[in-house]
């Protein structure tokens, strides 16, 4: 039984899609591969051949995501599929571990993904660094709860506007954690579509303009009808920016204007006040959902391409990470603080003030998780506490880290 993973050919297209479209439980016939062409597009699949027939495989898309508001090269993992009679052979693990070597070769010292199994990829050194709210309300059960007027107008847009769209997003992600930068096929496929759609139907967004008629927020949102007999209506509301109270305001009112609908759902931030932006905030369920798992590819290039925290103190630390499955990162690092910037370097024969696995110090490395916290919960072993806070302080984020774009 002999075993290779390289990229896949254009001849051998269609079987990866099978292998996807079985695993997941999607559409294999070819008007499904059809309805997925934008895919082999935008990220060559990473292919597992056994005896030369593909059985496993992955995507990798090349993305820079944003850590209080700076851009850092990502490699997005997607699309991980193995044949079910091929599994528990390890095929997944070797994909994972090629993936990360090619990632650090291409220069993309983060990786991220989204995953109903978190488990399986923390063994390899991701682990959730994002969090989400689920918010569920019935428009007829709420109303808004400040009822001073409103200066501005919601307006539907289309996918022709997207550099207006772009525009207010890039004004609300200036100091987030989280974000990917999009590019003009990001929108396209994945703002005003759904990237695995493979029907590619339109989202619908509206923009907020003000009273002057400036641009200040957005929602992008669909809407779904229920089977026969009682065909309940929901809305799944996708995203949901303002960067002005006006723009908070009107858009709130504008989607609980859609009142023929029994549900609204939105996996939205954890700190947005939308449950008291209404009158009666029982009537907004919450439910805490994990989001993104990221991972530290390569931690001296994470670390450097990263800024300090606001107001983060000067001073060092070192850091004894334990990776096993990329080796290059198993040492112990000096971590400086400086000027605003951070730096990491190999600090040879060090013993570390800090020690914590990869999966740990990704959680870290965005602010997801206090290192003080991760100490507490026994994830991480602090020999000097004092390296515990400053580590807190140094890669604090901003905002709660959030990755609002799935792939």
């Amino acid at each position: 039984m002999a075993t290779e993973i390289r990229a896949a050919r254009p001849d051998e297209l269609d079987r990866v899609h099978f292998v996807v479209a079985y695993s997941f439980t999607t559409d294999r016939t070819a008007e499904g591969r059809d309805g997925m062409r934008h895919l082999e597009e935008m990220a060559n699949p990473l292919v597992l051949l056994e005896d030369s027939e593909i059985v496993a495989c992955l995507r990798v898309f090349d993305f820079n995501m944003l850590v209080n508001g700076l851009a850092v090269r990502m490699g997005g993992i997607s699309s991980v599929a193995c044949l079910p009679e091929y599994r528990r052979k390890g095929y997944v693990g070797m994909l994972l571990r090629h993936a990360l070597e090619q990632m650090r070769e291409a220069r993309q010292p983060l990786s991220g993904l989204y995953t109903p199994h978190p488990t399986l990829y923390r063994k390899y050194g991701w682990m959730v660094a994002a969090s989400n709210l689920k918010y569920i309300l019935n428009p007829k059960q709420i109303a808004p709860y400040s009822t001073a007027r409103v200066q501005g107008r919601a307006v539907r847009v289309t996918e022709e506007d997207q550099p207006l769209v772009e525009q207010i997003f890039r004004r609300y992600s200036e100091r987030r954690t989280g974000p990917v930068v999009r590019s003009e096929r990001w929108w396209k496929e994945a703002f005003f579509r759904r990237i695995y759609d493979d029907k590619r139907g339109l989202a619908d967004v509206a923009v907020w303009r003000e009273g002057d008629g400036a641009a200040t927020g957005y929602v992008c949102y669909e809407s779904d009808r229920g089977p026969p007999p009682f065909r309940l209506s929901k809305i799944w509301l996708r995203e949901f920016v303002a960067l002005t109270a006006d723009a908070y305001q009107g858009l709130l009112r504008y989607m609980l204007s859609h009142d023929l609908t029994d549900e609204i759902f939105w996996f939205g931030p954890q700190d947005d006040p939308l449950a008291y932006a209404v009158d009666d905030s029982y009537q907004v369920k919450r439910e805490y959902m994990d989001n993104m798992m990221l991972r530290v590819v390569d931690v001296e290039s994470a670390v450097t391409a990263r800024p300090a925290a606001l107001g983060a103190p000067e001073g060092a630390l070192s850091l004894a990470i334990s990776d096993a499955a990329a080796p290059w990162n198993r040492a112990t690092w000096r971590i400086e603080s400086s000027g605003g910037k951070l730096h990491a370097k190999k600090a040879d024969g060090a013993n570390g003030d800090l020690l914590m696995e990869a999966a740990t110090f990704a959680a870290v490395y965005d602010g997801f998780m206090k290192a003080t916290d991760a100490v507490r919960a026994g994830l991480a072993e602090a020999r000097n506490g004092a390296a515990a806070l400053l580590a807190d302080r140094i890669f604090a984020s901003e905002y709660p880290p959030r990755g609002p774009d799935f792939f």
